[in-house]
């Protein structure tokens, strides 16, 4: 039965990817696991590696969620760097140039700069 349990590696690359990992993929690794072992899910086993990743699928969601909710310019150097620190979380790495965190960076920047462009105006 053990071979039918997904290997921490094929978990990781799967959130690597992109692609979520579903509740019910979770609990159907953990029971398994505790089919298999008669005791439950095995700590630091495959069930434990896909309830972590899917926790960290969500609270990215969770976050970049919230900042997309917000008007662009009321975005902010702030929200992009959470949203950065979730979305690498997710990944298991850093988000690359087309990531989402690089787009609301983008956007935050651009705020910035508006905001001081603004205020070279009024003082002028």
């Amino acid at each position: 039965m053990e071979s039918e349990l997904p290997h921490q590696e094929q978990l990781a690359a799967q959130a690597e990817d992109g692609r979520p990992i579903t509740q019910s993929e979770a609990s159907a690794i953990a029971h398994a696991e505790s089919d298999m072992t008669r005791r439950g899910p095995i700590r630091g086993g495959p069930a434990a590696t896909a309830q972590s990743l899917h926790d960290r699928q969500q609270n990215f969601l969770e976050v970049a969620g919230k900042v997309a909710r917000k008007k662009a310019e009321e975005v902010t150097r702030e929200d992009a760097r959470r949203v950065q620190h979730f979305e690498a979380r997710a990944l298991g790495h850093a988000p690359g140039k087309d990531s989402l965190s690089a787009e609301v960076q983008s956007i935050a920047d651009h705020n910035v700069q508006a905001h001081e462009h603004s205020g070279e105006r009024e003082q002028h």
